[in-house]
């Protein structure tokens, strides 16, 4: 079983086209989202009511469905923690320093100061796993470069639904399958398709290279990118024809069952990543088992912003086109 980047894993594509258009251009002639600097919006009360009902969601989802615990991150990260988590060595250039503080850099991946936390730590079992879902702590930061800016869909500051999970390597990837089905369950439920694809991550690690390179099921897998169709909603083109080469195979179960629509696959794009780490964190930050057994960690980290354009654009701005629910609860901050 091949498992090259972007071979999709599972997927499912509802038979209506996406409506919504060119969301960025048609949200800005609305003003539910003001331009403030590059990389950076105002978001007003329809953008920032639909962003809430979705929020609200996910993590009621993982807390009473999926047994985590929701916590709160701080952002302003220590360099050390960066260095340990190995993101000054593998992407310099998407990290942000504050001026006054050189020894803290704002957070790129959100679940930083978790591992953080735990440095040193010695767990006992009867703990685990470990399941954090995290949403309040506030923005997340990556300098990334004006030709790459579009919109909320690639800001220099975002915000994301981030689970992280530690435990032994069964219940870590037990943990990824459990949100993997919540997230594309919710998708579902908003009427959106979409496809889970064999991904890369933020670094490209030797290590979790070495393992997508071994991997012989979606399972061995250490990043499974979320795909939904968004690129018709940007202003830059969709990838070209490229993409398909090869790459764009279904397999169920380690067999291949069918390859998807080739419009469909060109018009997704990263909704989330969810990952199944290995090692190489929990070594990275000396935590370890008091009984002496193999620690894994991951997480799974959706896009906010990203999810209110996927849902604008398959939907449209009227909101009595929508999933009722989502148009009930997103009307309420509206009423009087």
């Amino acid at each position: 079983m091949a498992m090259e980047l972007g071979t999709v894993l599972y997927t499912s594509q509802p038979t209506p086209a996406p409506k919504g258009g060119r969301v960025m251009a048609e949200a800005a002639n609305r003003g539910w989202i003001l331009p403030f600097a590059p990389g950076q919006y105002i978001y007003t009360t329809p953008w920032a009511s639909l962003f809430r009902v979705f929020q609200e969601r996910i993590v009621s989802r993982a807390v009473r469905l999926l047994g985590f615990e929701e916590w709160v991150f701080p952002r302003l990260i220590p360099t050390q923690a960066l260095d340990s988590f190995q993101l000054t060595q593998y992407t310099p250039e998407l990290l942000l320093k504050v001026p006054d503080s050189p020894n803290r850099i704002l957070d790129p991946v959100q679940c930083v100061s978790f591992y953080h936390h735990l440095r040193g730590s010695n767990i006992d079992p009867a703990r685990l796993p470990l399941k954090i879902v995290e949403a309040l702590g506030g923005w997340t930061w990556r300098n990334e470069t004006p030709d790459r800016l579009d919109g909320p869909y690639r800001a220099k500051e975002f915000a994301r639904v981030e689970h992280v999970y530690v435990g032994t390597p069964d219940q870590v990837r037990t943990a990824r399958r459990q949100v993997t089905a919540a997230l594309t369950g919710l998708l579902t439920e908003l009427g959106l398709g979409w496809q889970v694809v064999v991904g890369s991550g933020c670094m490209d690690i030797p290590s979790v290279i070495a393992a997508r390179q071994a991997a012989r099921s979606p399972d061995d897998i250490p990043v499974q990118d979320i795909e939904v169709p968004i690129r018709g909603a940007l202003a830059v083109p969709p990838p070209s024809a490229e993409r398909l080469n090869g790459k764009h195979d279904v397999y169920e179960n380690g067999q291949l069952v069918s390859t998807p629509n080739s419009s469909f696959y060109l018009d997704t794009d990263e909704l989330c990543g969810c990952s199944v780490e290995g090692d190489h964190l929990v070594a990275s930050f000396a935590v370890t088992a008091s009984d002496g057994g193999q620690l894994w960690s991951g997480c799974c980290g959706i896009g906010l912003n990203r999810l209110v354009v996927g849902f604008l654009y398959q939907h449209g701005f009227d909101s009595g086109s929508w999933p009722a629910w989502v148009g009930e609860k997103w009307a309420a901050p509206h009423r009087d």
